[in-house]
C-alpha cells in the first residue's frame, strides 16, 4: 500500500499504533490509534535506519511533505547538515524554504560540534548515576527508565544536541503516547525532565524546556518566593536525614549544603583537592571563565571557609575510604554526585532549595539574643560577594564565620553526630 493523495490520508484509520506507510521516496506517514497521522522521513546511513519526523498530516499536505523529504535528502547528500541539525531544522520547518533557510548563513550555528552532549550522553549519564545511587531497588524498576526511552524518545531527540531539545519536540512524540499508556507516558516525562534539570545543573543549558510542572503552576511559584520551612524544623530535617535510606557520603553531602547554604552544584562537586585534611578549610577555586569548572565561586577570587568540626570528622573518615578519588561525594568513585540527586532528596521532606537554606539561616540569625550582626550574616551567605561586600572582600571575617558556622550547626544537628 501506498498513498499519493490527501484524500487516501483522510479516509486511512490505521488499525495499531506501529504502522508507517510509504508515501513517497523515502516518505513515510505513521498513523495511530487515536486518529493522529504524522509524516516521517527514512534514512539509511552506515547500515543503520533513522526516522525523522517532518510534522503532522493535516498540518501540511502531503505534496508539502513530499517536498520537505526530497529537499532533507539533498542537504544531507550535499554536506550543507549533520543528521543531528537535520531533526531539529525538520521540527521548526514548516515548508521545504523554511527547511532549506536553516542551514543557509546564520543558522549554520545549529550544526552539532563534537563538544556538545547529545541528548543520549546525558539521558544515559544520568541514568547511570541513578542506577549506581541504587534509586530503584528492583530489577524490573531498574530497567523502566532506560527501556522506556529507548523505545519512545531515542529516536526523536537521541541524536539531538542537548541545548537544541525544544518543547514542541517533546510534545510531538509524547502526545501518541499519553493516549494510549497514560502510566508510563508519566514516568517517561517526569525522567526526561529530570535529565533536563541535570543539563541545567551542568551548564549545559539555561532553562528546562519541559519542566515537570505545567507553566501556569511554575508561573504561580515564581510568585511566592517564601520558603515552607520554618529555621525551627532545621533540627526536624536532619532528624529525619539521619533515617532516610540514603548512603552516608550523600547524607553528609545534604547536612553540608544545609550549614553552608553553599549552591547544591558546588556541594555536589566538592573535590579532595580543595579540602584540607587537617585544619578542616575548604577552599572553593575562583571561578575559570574558559573551563567552566563545575563546583566552583561564581566570583572572581577563592572563597575559603572553616568547616563545623563535626563534618572535618565525618569528612576524614570518608577520606581513609576514598583517598583515591576525585570527588568527595562520588556516586561510582569517579564523577560528582549529582546536584538532582541532593535536590530530589530535600524534596521527598519538604519544598526546600538553596534558596530556601540561605533564607532560612538569616532568619534564624535574626532570632538570635542578640541578632547576628548583618555584616557577618552578609559574609556567610554571600558567597558571590555582591553589592557592599564587592568593595570589601578582603574583610571577610573568616575567623567569625567558622565560629558562626560551628553555632549554626550545633543547632541543627544538636547531638546528632
Amino acid at each position: 500500500m501506498q498513498f499519493s493523495t490527501d484524500t487516501q490520508l483522510r479516509k486511512w484509520k490505521p488499525q495499531d499504533n506501529s504502522t508507517r506507510v510509504r508515501c513517497g521516496q523515502k516518505l513515510f506517514v505513521w498513523g495511530f490509534l487515536n486518529g493522529r497521522k504524522i509524516f516521517q522521513i527514512r534514512l539509511d546511513i552506515n547500515g543503520q535506519t533513522t526516522w525523522l519526523d517532518i510534522n503532522d498530516f493535516p498540518a501540511i499536505s502531503l505534496s508539502a511533505a513530499v517536498e520537505i523529504a526530497r529537499c532533507a535528502d539533498r542537504l544531507l547528500l550535499q554536506g550543507q547538515c549533520s543528521l543531528e541539525s537535520l531533526q531539529f531544522g525538520l521540527a521548526n520547518s514548516r515548508n521545504a524554504e523554511e527547511l532549506e533557510g536553516h542551514f543557509s548563513g546564520i543558522e549554520i550555528g545549529l550544526q552539532r560540534t563534537r563538544e556538545t552532549a547529545t541528548f543520549d550522553d546525558v539521558y544515559r549519564q544520568w541514568y547511570h548515576t541513578q542506577k549506581n545511587a541504587n534509586r530503584w531497588p528492583e530489577p524490573a524498576s531498574a530497567r523502566r527508565p532506560i527501556t522506556l526511552y529507548e523505545m519512545h524518545t531515542e529516536q526523536h531527540i537521541g541524536t539531538l544536541p542537548v541545548d537544541k531539545i525544544r518543547r514542541t519536540m517533546i510534545i510531538k512524540f509524547m502526545e501518541p503516547l499519553f493516549m494510549t499508556h497514560r502510566a508510563l507516558a508519566d514516568h517517561l516525562l517526569d525522567y526526561i525532565s529530570e535529565v533536563l534539570d541535570q543539563a541545567v545543573d551542568d551548564k549545559l543549558i539555561d532553562t528546562n524546556p519541559c519542566p515537570s510542572k505545567p507553566p501556569e503552576d511554575l508561573l504561580r511559584l515564581k510568585t511566592s518566593q517564601s520558603t515552607t520551612l520554618e529555621y525551627t524544623q532545621l533540627p526536624e530535617l536532619l532528624e529525619w536525614l539521619e533515617d532516610a535510606p540514603f548512603t552516608k557520603a550523600v547524607k553528609l553531602a545534604m547536612a553540608v549544603a544545609v550549614v553552608t547554604v553553599h549552591r547544591l552544584d558546588v556541594v555536589a562537586n566538592m573535590r579532595w583537592e580543595h579540602f584540607d585534611l587537617e585544619s578542616g578549610v575548604w577552599a572553593l577555586p575562583e571561578r575559570n571563565a574558559d573551563t567552566e569548572q563545575t563546583g566552583a565561586m561564581k566570583s572572581s577570587h577563592m572563597y575559603e571557609s572553616k568547616l563545623p568540626e563535626r563534618f572535618c570528622e565525618a569528612l576524614r573518615a570518608l577520606y581513609d575510604q576514598r583517598k583515591n578519588e576525585t570527588f568527595v561525594f562520588s556516586v561510582d568513585g569517579h564523577g560528582p554526585l549529582g546536584a538532582e540527586i541532593l535536590r530530589r532528596n530535600f524534596q521527598k521532606f519538604g519544598d526546600v532549595t538553596t534558596q530556601s537554606f540561605r533564607t532560612i539561616f538569616k532568619t534564624w540569625c535574626v532570632h538570635q539574643s542578640p541578632p547576628v550582626d548583618a555584616y557577618l550574616v552578609d559574609r556567610y551567605v554571600d558567597h558571590t560577594l555582591l553589592g557592599l561586600g564587592k568593595n570589601h572582600w578582603l574583610d571577610d571575617m573568616f575567623e567569625q564565620r567558622a565560629q558562626l558556622a560551628e553555632r549554626y550547626c550545633d543547632f541543627v544537628m544538636g547531638s546528632r553526630g
